[in-house]
């Protein structure tokens, strides 16, 4: 049942009924979303204008071995998306992107304009997710990544290097030293110290697509001031702990090596149009087409470059003797991603959605059964801390929903889990 509706009820009673009374779940938590009710999903509160502010933050951490005595500076960038009026005062999302993207992926569809639109006066079509957000009275944060942020197009993709002070291209022998340390731990201090400066005292969801999704389980554990409120996301990452327990138990020998780790810990991985193909990104909800026109439209504002390092430290820890080696740093520096705690989800709730093309995320040993998939084995592990766990499967999307024909319906989705199934 994915295309029709099942009632009289409308697309949002329905889906309410399910996160908050379990009606028409499946395997305990699950909630297939038809299709007709996701491109159909009303607006949770009036549209209202919104300001839009650049904002930056630098941090200071680990030894440049070229200036004696001094530490890296490590810039992240981000944008603010203020509404006039907050619909739920106090309260705000973050937006952390996966590998090879940043900001921009949550705030320009590649086939609509690169501008800032208001969306009380125009059809929201042409606009991406974060922007609906703060049009619906959330406050939004948009992060990009210490490297992964330019204000100038891109070089092309073969040349282009990470540019962690913005406007300054490094050095190879800066490029291979910072490439070297460029940690979760050194991104996880940029992004708190971020939201700290921009967000002071606002309760926080925090959603981070893909690789960006292991942020979350850690912000508590090393000291965010913000209250978290609880989990919310689309195509979210897991700690890489309960990734590694999933393939361990169901893509037995899948992870030898760790998943998709690179030769060597200092470089860059470069995207490519067949890379996205395989990795089945691209799908019919996609209006701009093929992978090569999505490259073509997005190229000059997205990175299209992840760090080894970042992966690595994403998948897999048998590779962790020749990590240190090569880096320096102490254990308490590296993987943290696999002590995160999630004794830190007592008391939370957690609704995330999926795409039911979904590749690695809902797709991979589904062949097994429901319980073999990636998301819903992380839910049920969530499920013995947190209070209550949701997952709503939305038919047609692969793991870009979010920029996805329809994704201010996706928007809409996240705001009413907010307005309703939230402490506030």
């Amino acid at each position: 049942m994915t295309d029709g509706a099942s009632s009289a009820a409308g697309p949002a009673e329905r889906l309410l009924g399910a996160l908050n009374e379990g009606e028409g779940l499946v395997d305990e938590f699950i909630y297939h979303l038809p299709w007709n009710d996701y491109t159909a999903f009303p607006d949770p509160f009036p549209r209202t204008v919104f300001t839009t502010t650049e904002v930056t933050e630098r941090i200071f951490r680990y030894p440049d071995p070229a200036q004696q005595g001094e530490l890296f500076p490590w810039d992240i960038h981000g944008r603010l998306l203020m509404p006039a009026h907050e619909a739920i005062p106090g309260v705000a999302v973050v937006m952390i992107h996966g590998g090879a993207a940043n900001e921009c992926e949550f705030l320009f569809t590649p086939d609509g304009p690169e501008e800032f639109l208001a969306l009380t006066q125009v059809d929201p079509h042409d606009a991406r997710v974060a922007q609906h957000v703060g049009s619906l009275g959330i406050p939004a944060l948009a992060v990009s990544l210490p490297g992964h942020y330019s204000a100038s197009p891109w070089p092309p993709i073969a040349t282009r290097r990470p540019e962690f002070v913005p406007g300054e291209a490094p050095s190879d022998a800066e490029l291979e030293n910072r490439l070297a340390v460029y940690t979760f731990r050194m991104c996880l201090e940029a992004i708190k110290a971020l939201i700290e400066k921009t967000l002071p005292g606002y309760g926080l969801l925090i959603w981070g697509h893909s690789t960006g999704g292991e942020y979350f389980y850690l912000m508590e554990q090393y000291g965010l001031q913000n209250r978290l409120i609880g989990g919310l996301g689309f195509g979210t990452g897991m700690p890489a702990g309960v990734v590694e327990e999933w393939e361990s138990e169901y893509l037995p020998g899948h992870g030898e090596g760790g998943k998709g780790n690179p030769p060597a810990v200092v470089g860059v991985a470069r995207r490519s149009p067949k890379g996205y193909e395989q990795s089945g990104y691209t799908g019919p909800n996609q209006p701009w087409g093929s992978a090569e026109n999505w490259f073509r439209l997005e190229e000059h504002r997205r990175p299209m470059f992840k760090p080894f390092l970042q992966s690595i430290e994403h998948h897999k820890n048998n590779l962790q003797d020749a990590v240190k080696k090569t880096t320096g740093l102490p254990d308490e520096e590296l993987f943290i991603t696999f002590g995160a705690d999630l004794h830190r989800l007592e008391g939370k709730k957690m609704l995330y959605f999926i795409g039911e093309r979904d590749k690695s995320h809902w797709m991979e040993a589904g062949d097994v059964g429901v319980h073999a998939r990636r998301e819903v084995f992380a839910l049920r592990t969530f499920s013995e801390y947190a209070e209550k766990v949701r997952l709503v499967v939305i038919p047609r999307l692969t793991h870009y929903g979010h920029i996805e024909a329809h994704n201010e319906r996706l928007a809409n989705l996240m705001v009413t889990g907010m307005k309703h199934c939230f402490p506030r």
